[in-house]
C-alpha cells in the first residue's frame, strides 16, 4: 500500500515545518517546496494526492501556479492557504478550481479534518 503524498508549496519555512509534522503525524508522505516552479516540477515527477498552496510566493504567485498545476493535473485537490482573507472572491473570478480556502493563521485541527476528508478513500 502506497502512502498518500501531500505537497506543500509555501515560502515560509516555519509553515512548512508545522505542516510537515501534521502531515507525517497523519501517516502521509510530505513533499515540500518554497517556490511555485519547484513545486510544479515535484508534481510532474510524483503522484501527489493533495496540494497545500500558498498565495504569496516569490517569482510566481499561487494564483499563477494553480493554473499551471491544473495544466498538469486537473484532479488533484488543492487547498489555497493565505494570510489574505478576501482572496476567495478573486479565485472564483479567475474560475480556478480549488477544493478549500484556508486563511492563515489556520486552525490545525480543522485543516487536519479537511485533509483526512480529501485523502480518505482507497487507503
Amino acid at each position: 500500500m502506497n502512502k498518500k503524498k501531500v505537497l506543500v508549496i509555501d515560502d515560509e519555512l516555519t509553515i512548512r515545518l508545522v505542516l510537515k509534522e501534521l502531515i507525517e503525524d497523519l501517516g502521509y508522505d510530505f513533499l515540500e517546496s518554497g517556490r511555485a516552479m519547484q513545486g510544479i516540477e515535484i508534481l510532474k515527477n510524483n503522484k501527489v494526492d493533495l496540494i497545500l498552496l500558498d498565495i504569496q510566493l516569490p517569482q510566481m504567485n499561487g494564483l499563477e501556479a494553480i493554473q499551471k498545476i491544473r495544466e498538469i493535473n486537473k484532479e488533484v485537490p488543492v487547498f489555497m492557504i493565505t494570510a489574505f482573507h478576501n482572496l476567495k472572491d478573486v479565485v472564483e473570478m479567475l474560475d480556478v478550481e480549488i477544493q478549500e480556502f484556508i486563511s492563515k493563521p489556520f486552525d490545525l485541527e480543522n485543516l487536519q479534518n479537511k485533509m483526512k476528508e480529501y485523502l480518505k478513500g482507497d487507503e
